[in-house]
């Protein structure tokens, strides 16, 4: 039982990292050719009012690889929903384990003496 809430405790903190890994990912965005030839980040420093997640227009900056803009919004957030779920999973099941550490089993193993 310890060790099913250990692991569990330790799948949690891998769905958060997972969380805060694909956050990131969506807000400086991908890295992409604006069509001089170098690869950049064209959207690393925006605020939230001017969010190339929010103006679709702004997605035709990135020139090269095609429709990398699309890729990048729908990967991440793919991975922020499967990191939220498995987070709330994990977490659940380190409750499970604490009860069942803490309070046992309510039925009593009646020993039998075999002679």
């Amino acid at each position: 039982m310890l060790l099913s809430m250990l692991l569990s405790a330790m799948g949690f903190f891998g769905a958060v990292y997972c969380m805060i890994m694909s956050s990131l990912g969506l807000e400086q965005g991908p890295l992409c050719d604006t069509g001089d030839g170098d690869y950049v980040y064209p959207f690393r420093n925006q605020t939230l009012e001017e969010s190339y997640l929010f103006n679709q227009t702004t997605w035709d900056i990135c020139k090269k690889p095609k429709d990398v803009v699309l890729w990048n919004v729908t990967l991440f957030s793919i991975l922020l929903v499967i990191g939220a779920l498995e987070a709330v999973l994990c977490l659940i099941q380190v409750l499970n384990g604490l009860c069942g550490c803490l309070c046992g089993t309510c039925k009593r193993q009646r020993q039998t003496d075999v002679t």
